[in-house]
């Protein structure tokens, strides 16, 4: 069984999914940060012949989170929650668990999950990424004690060694750093739950390989470099590590800040379920049929009206337009609605040549009373910004920035080196330069 997990930050933002999943070819495949609400989705996201599509939408904070997991037929689960055993009480669309049935009458529960991201410094955000990970603790135990096989696959947020990150990697040699490193409360529950009853597919086919990076800081193209952080997993049952065959980073595949991680586990023994699940978007009403627009409810009155377009000359009159009605009552609206247009054409551009000689005085008024010394200011102000100056460390044009971060710098702007982030070793990476705007 090939099960992949991909953080897609966004699934409209994702053009052509089809082909997408098409090429991914996944048994199971779990997205993360849809961000999108069930009154968005539609027939080409959310129905394929060879799948069956269960989301958890975000209820509470729409544009926000949100999680779908893809099945194919053959793997088709008989029970889905949607709340995975309450992990997700904040109704943010971050769980969804699919039971499948085994040859053996064991259970395999796949869980996909998107971890909220918090640092220890945001305190309330930080306590809600902790919560829910002692939660996420809980509901594996509880499914391993009843003999269940589990799989969770997801957006962790949580880096648990210093070689799945490039700036810990780099600060290695660092006490004070790893020490703060790896103080955090969110990897000591994750590597906790990895010594309970969970095995890392990757480090326990790869225990010790380098660069194994699954996001990348856009705004500072880290994925250039590669230098960035591994946070998404794919972890299995202790019981099921024997069953792990190989596991691959699909970095190549580009349309999010994150990257598919993919792992192949012989669950071969999975049976399909002869009943489909309710909460599957086959059954949303609002997509039955072909019907993918709002557009197509009207297609039965397109079909009974035959317009061709308007076409206009310099705006002074409307050119006839031929019309074929069904009914002498829908030919007098049409009129009536052609006299309104001719009405409205006409008097826009009466509008627009009596304003004409009003902004000539106006512009003629006001530059006779303009001094030189404010003409030489506007001229300056016109010219622009200088040349950006050139960083210390490539002696090349610099990139201007804007502090988006809230706090005393917000708004400013600055320059630094315009290479992508990297390893400071690399001279392919950016340089320290930092400059800010001088107003």
């Amino acid at each position: 069984m090939k099960i992949i997990t991909w953080n897609v930050n966004g699934l409209r933002s994702l053009k052509e999914f089809p082909k997408y999943l098409s090429d991914l070819d996944p048994d199971i495949l779990c997205l993360q940060e849809t961000k999108i609400s069930r009154t968005q989705l539609d027939n080409e996201t959310a129905k394929f012949p060879e799948f069956y599509s269960f989301f958890n939408h975000p209820l509470e904070r729409q544009g926000h989170a949100g999680v779908a997991t893809y099945v194919k037929r053959a793997y088709c689960p008989f029970f889905v929650d949607l709340q995975a055993d309450n992990l997700d009480s904040d109704r943010e669309g971050r769980a969804i668990a699919t039971h499948h049935k085994r040859k053996d009458g064991n259970t395999l529960v796949v869980i996909n999950v998107y971890v909220p991201c918090a640092y220890p410094d945001e305190s309330d955000k930080y306590e809600k990424k902790i919560r829910f990970l002692e939660k996420l603790m809980d509901y594996v135990r509880k499914l391993s004690c009843e003999k269940n096989d589990v799989v969770v696959a997801g957006d962790i947020n949580v880096k648990t060694s210093i070689i799945d990150s490039a700036e810990a990697f780099e600060n290695r040699n660092d006490p004070k750093f790893l020490a703060e490193w790896y103080g955090g409360r969110d990897k000591v529950l994750f590597n906790s739950m990895l010594k309970d009853s969970l095995v890392d597919t990757l480090r326990h086919l790869h225990p010790r390989k380098l660069e194994c990076y699954t996001c990348w800081n856009t705004q500072l193209n880290g994925r250039a470099n590669n230098y960035g952080t591994r946070i998404d997993y794919i972890l299995v049952s202790k019981s099921c590590a024997g069953l792990i065959k190989s596991c691959s980073i699909m970095s190549d595949v580009t349309g999010s800040d994150h990257c598919p991680f993919s792992a192949d586990i012989d669950f071969s023994c999975v049976l399909p379920s002869t009943t489909i699940p309710s909460e599957c978007t086959i059954f949303y009403p609002e997509l039955h049929g072909k019907q993918t627009s709002l557009s197509g409810l009207f297609s039965k009155r397109k079909a009974d009206l035959s317009v061709t377009d308007e076409s206009f000359d310099t705006g002074k009159h409307v050119k006839k337009r031929k019309t074929t009605c069904s009914s002498s009552a829908g030919a007098a609206q049409r009129q009536c609605t052609q006299t309104k247009l001719k009405f409205s054409v006409t008097c826009d551009t009466k509008q627009k040549t009596h304003a004409a000689p009003k902004q000539i005085d106006t512009a003629t008024t006001f530059s006779s009373k303009v001094s030189s010394t404010s003409t030489v200011s506007v001229k300056s102000l016109l010219k622009g910004l200088p040349p950006p100056p050139l960083c210390s460390g490539h002696h090349q044009a610099s990139s201007l920035k804007t502090v988006s971060k809230q706090g005393p710098n917000f708004g400013k702007r600055f320059y630094c080196c315009s290479l992508p982030i990297g390893p400071s070793s690399s001279k392919s990476s950016r340089c320290n330069f930092f400059k800010w705007l001088d107003k």
